[in-house]
């Protein structure tokens, strides 16, 4: 499932992977964000919803109390408040109404506007009952007011009595009778106020003053029988007190129906206030049930993205890291071998980012080595077997010189023998001018072996030059991943430093912003975990860095080495041109020699000077020769020695 998305990153560069990680983190920080912004958002619009359905609960109750007090005053500020409650509450509806889209809601919020109407409806039907309430209230006052009149008319008839014995007992039991008809006109009085205060009106309304009134006509009548006992001749007076009581009573059950048919309509309002007061607590409980709900689903959906959140950054922490250390212990790893002297090594490198260029750096560093190692090797056993060679010329030359130089003895000594030996004499001669120009030869060859060696090791000193080169831009590109590591640490503290400030701002919300802090401390550790990635990249790359210097440090021995074989490889060729130099100088002593023995039998005497100086040019060459094997001992160790720093390299 992984390969395609790791060949696609292994071709990104390290500033693409880090930079898609990082927006991947920020994206999903950025969605957990939104989510909490919108949950928020629905939250703050629940409670707005839930502000308004109490506003209008408040309404409600202001209402209804406003109502009770128009009921009992009939005033017109209580009046006027009713309506304005009623107003505000249609006002309210109005703005509830584009607020909510839940169908529920809806329904409940149009059954609270019927409900409104039917009570502004019948809070018309309530103004005009406690307006007809109030004409009979005033009427019945009226009549009162008449009953009274006509109580103190008896009364002043009886005052206005002689004081006569027998009539004395009669009179005070008029006047008694006469104070309790109109203590029982208060009692009714009194009474027809105090139902609007009691729990069940309507049924104390319907029996409002009947008790009082039956005592009144009661005592009405024992007046008539007490006054007839006084035998009153005007008796007008009682008349009018029956006829007015009589009118009054009427009054009274007219403000009694009217007082009913007020408490009536009044419980209908508190039947509707109370259905309205029952929406508003549905719509309350709802919408608490909806905000709920949003809650839960918000909580889960954060939760959700949060754990996506985590578990994609530590993915695409994992593959981002594995990206880049992979890729650098492998170079570790071929670096390493190189620094041990294995050069065997083969990899194919497919990866176009940073890594896979520093990796195919390596790789042809490593066949660069491989060759200029290879071609040492080489040159190195053509150099031995040269050595080799020219030590078995110079051992050759260095018998041949010296049986030559026993000759020139036995020559100097038998000098009398010369002309019968001239013919031996002569064709030694021409051995030794044939072992002279193999000699020759042979001296050229090892100065042409000496001179590819020269070509050879300064090619190694060159490539060494070039490793070295390499070995500088591997480090500095190595110090541009520590820069670009820098970065990534610093974008990671600040990374940290944000979600710490959001987690400061969340604890600052509070409640509200609890999630948030779950999310900025999720965010936080990311970061972390970030940073501490970065740390084990910035060590990988500093066990780059030393393996690098150890490299460097290796090459730059070889190259002293290089130089130092080259010098000695020069102190070669030039043994060998005085070597090529004796040996001209011997074939010309030998072209001497002939021409001297086919002239001995003429000149004897030139004859011994010239096998006086054969002897002295054969002593120069034995010499030449003990020169010429030192230098061949010397140039062999060479050899080997290259040989075996050439043998720690393993290809």
């Amino acid at each position: 499932m992984f390969g395609p998305l790791s060949r696609l990153l292994s071709n990104l560069s390290v500033k693409l992977k880090l930079a898609a990680g990082f927006a991947m983190v920020l994206s999903l920080t950025l969605a957990i964000t939104l989510f909490g912004w919108t949950a928020l958002g629905d939250a703050i619009e629940s409670s707005k919803r839930l502000s308004s359905i109490a506003r209008l609960s408040e309404l409600n109750k202001d209402l209804r109390a406003e109502r009770i007090t128009f009921r009992v005053l009939a005033d017109d500020e209580s009046k006027g408040q009713v309506l304005k409650a009623l107003n505000d509450m249609q006002h309210m509806l109005e703005l509830m109404l584009p607020q909510f889209d839940d169908p529920v809601e809806l329904k409940l919020l149009n059954d609270e506007q019927q409900l409104v109407h039917t009570y502004q409806r019948d809070f018309d039907t309530l103004q005009k009952a406690v307006t007809l309430r109030m004409t009979h209230f005033q009427a019945l006052e009226v009549q009162e007011q008449q009953v009274l009149d006509t109580i103190d008319a008896i009364e002043k008839q009886l005052l206005l009595l002689q004081d006569m014995e027998h009539n004395q007992t009669a009179r005070s039991k008029a006047l008694r009778l006469l104070e309790n008809l109109g203590r029982q006109i208060d009692n009714v009085s009194q009474q027809r106020q105090v139902p609007a205060y009691m729990s069940n009106p309507t049924s104390a309304f319907a029996n409002v003053g009947k008790q009082a009134m039956t005592a009144a006509e009661s005592a009405l009548g024992q007046l008539g029988t007490a006054l007839a006992q006084l035998q009153l001749t005007d008796t007008s007076a009682l008349q009018a007190s029956g006829s007015a009581l009589s009118r009054y009573g009427q009054a009274l059950d007219q403000y009694r129906n009217a007082a009913i048919a007020v408490e009536n309509v009044q419980n209908d309002l508190e039947t509707l206030g109370k259905q309205m007061r029952e929406v508003g607590q549905r719509l309350t409980d709802h919408q608490l049930s909806v905000q709920e709900q949003e809650a839960n689903t918000a909580q889960a959906a954060l939760s959700s993205v949060s754990a996506l959140a985590l578990l994609v950054g530590i993915l695409a922490a994992w593959i981002i890291t594995l990206q880049i250390t992979t890729p650098l212990r492998h170079t570790l790893e071929l670096a390493a071998r190189i620094a041990q002297g294995d050069l065997s090594g083969d990899s194919e490198v497919t990866r176009r980012d940073e890594m896979g260029q520093l990796q195919r750096s390596m790789h042809r560093m490593t066949l660069s080595l491989r060759e200029l190692i290879g071609g040492i090797g080489h040159s190195t056993s053509q150099l031995s077997d040269a050595v080799q060679t020219l030590s078995a010329v110079a051992a050759q030359t260095h018998g041949g010189v010296s049986s030559q130089k026993e000759e020139t003895d036995q020559v100097a000594t038998a000098m009398n023998q010369m002309a019968a030996t001239v013919q031996e004499v002569a064709r030694n001669a021409e051995q030794a001018s044939a072992a002279a120009c193999d000699a020759d030869h042979q001296a050229q060859l090892g100065d042409q072996v000496v001179a590819e060696a020269v070509a050879q090791i300064e090619q190694l000193a060159d490539q060494v030059n070039r490793s070295i080169q390499a070995m500088g831009k591997l480090a500095q590109e190595s110090e541009r991943i520590g820069s670009i590591l820098d970065v990534i640490k610093s974008v990671s503290e600040q990374t940290n430093l944000l979600a710490l400030n959001a987690a400061i701002e969340a604890a600052r919300a509070g409640e509200a912003g609890r999630g948030f802090a779950v999310v900025a401390d999720e965010v936080r550790g990311l970061a972390q975990r970030t940073q501490q990635s970065t740390e084990e990249i910035e060590e990988l790359i500093a066990n780059l860095h030393n393996g690098t210097a150890q490299v460097v440090e290796l090459l730059d021995s070889s190259r002293n080495l290089t130089q130092d074989s080259v010098a000695l490889s020069r102190k070669a060729g030039a043994a060998l041109a005085q070597i090529a130099h004796s040996v001209s100088n011997i074939q010309g002593m030998n072209q001497q020699i002939a021409t001297a023995s086919e002239e001995q039998s003429a000149v004897a005497e030139e004859i011994n000077r010239n096998v006086i100086n054969v002897r002295d040019v054969a002593e120069e060459t034995a010499s030449a020769s003990t020169q010429i094997t030192r230098s061949s001992v010397e140039l062999q160790k060479l050899g080997n020695q290259l040989t075996t720093m050439v043998g720690r390299f393993g290809i």
